[in-house]
């Protein structure tokens, strides 16, 4: 989520109904700097992050981690967004994604706590507030990540827009003439400005989208980075096209060459060919971004083998994005998903659960797991 940051605009707005632990992990992901207040009827705290890391925690007469998952623990509340002091206080060093898993399995060993552990996993969405600097691209990640219906109301200097985001994938883009994924990426190259999140209402809304949520936001900071760098958007699109066209006439050699050195753009485009050793080869390119094998790992055009390979690196695995999309993914071997699903939170083992496009063995393997 990183690249394009800097050419994409930022937004404040207010967004009901989250989880403060997907709130947490989408700063982290996008390496934001900011203090997250909140206020709930079990106290106030702050959470203290500076460059996607959470260096301190406070709450109540709490400090450190365990203030941090004493405030992950609760129901709901509101919360802000505020700027991050240049000598912020610092409690904390341990990765963010460690603090995340712990805190939610720390809640369930407290003693005499299971009860409330439990009613915290179960509302999950019990937060509201205002966020003062986010990218809409970060919000459109949260807003997917809790796996809600959402509509995303946009205002810029230049633009109005709405973004629909259905069962935590977007459907539906609209912007002036346009709709789409033209218009969401022109809604997400919009300047700074306002958005209202509101819930749909209960017409149904045409389909203009229908790749994976990390899939259109890797198509979209591509499209942000070439507008940035380029004459227009006519002309990126354009050359989008006929880098395509380009790469659909090279011979298999020269496509796997191609892929094991090549920029962002054109391994968006070479991921999708049916030839293994041709997606083998672009997660083997030493550019590839975490971000870009998150998205891979949720593809179900992906084969096998390259999925074996994301499981078997130790750096990728560290990312829960990462270990989601492979358990939820249908096409990851079951051993892999498996053994994957035990290391997954409550919201997201609960899904797995229900759901009916994961091999049975997974979906048991993820009740077995879940509380009693």
């Amino acid at each position: 989520m990183d690249s394009g940051q800097a050419a994409a605009g930022r937004f404040r707005g207010t967004i009901e109904y989250i989880r403060l632990i997907d709130l947490i992990q989408v700063s982290c992901l996008a390496k934001l700097s900011h203090i997250i207040k909140v206020d709930s009827p079990a106290g106030t705290g702050r959470v203290y992050l500076d460059s996607g890391n959470v260096v301190h925690a406070e709450s109540s007469k709490a400090i450190g981690e365990e203030a941090f998952w004493k405030l992950l623990r609760w129901e709901r509340g509101h919360f802000e967004t505020l700027p991050l002091p240049k000598n912020e206080t610092a409690s904390i060093n341990r990765p963010w994604e460690y603090l995340l898993i712990n805190a939610i399995s720390a809640s369930a060993k407290e003693p005499g706590s299971e009860n409330a552990a439990q009613a915290a996993k179960d509302l999950s969405r019990g937060f509201w507030g205002t966020i003062n600097d986010i990218g809409l691209a970060e919000l459109v990640q949260l807003i997917c990540l809790d796996s809600v219906n959402r509509v995303v109301e946009v205002r810029s200097e230049t633009l109005t827009g709405t973004i629909h985001i259905s069962d935590g994938q977007v459907c539906h883009a609209r912007t002036g003439g346009f709709k789409g994924r033209e218009a969401f990426f022109k809604m997400l190259a919009a300047g700074s400005g306002t958005f209202v999140t509101t819930i749909p209402s209960s017409q149904e809304v045409e389909v203009t989208i229908d790749i994976p949520w990390e899939q259109l936001l890797i198509e979209a900071m591509r499209f942000i980075d070439e507008l940035s760098g380029k004459g227009g958007e006519d002309e990126t699109l354009e050359r989008v096209e006929s880098l395509r066209h380009k790469i659909q006439q090279k011979k298999m050699s020269e496509k796997i060459r191609l892929a094991l050195t090549a920029d962002k753009e054109t391994r968006s485009i070479l991921i999708q060919d049916s030839n293994r050793i041709i997606q083998v080869a672009v997660i083997s390119n030493a550019k590839i971004t975490d971000g870009e094998v998150a998205a891979i790992a949720c593809s179900r055009h992906i084969d096998e083998e390259v999925l074996r390979k994301i499981a078997a690196d130790k750096e990728w695995i560290r990312l829960y994005s990462v270990r989601l999309a492979l358990s939820t993914n249908p096409k990851t071997p079951v051993s892999i998903s498996r053994r994957l699903v035990s290391t997954l939170n409550h919201k997201d083992l609960k899904n797995i659960s229900r759901s009916k496009s994961v091999p049975t063995l997974v979906a048991n393997e993820a009740q077995r797991h879940l509380p009693k």
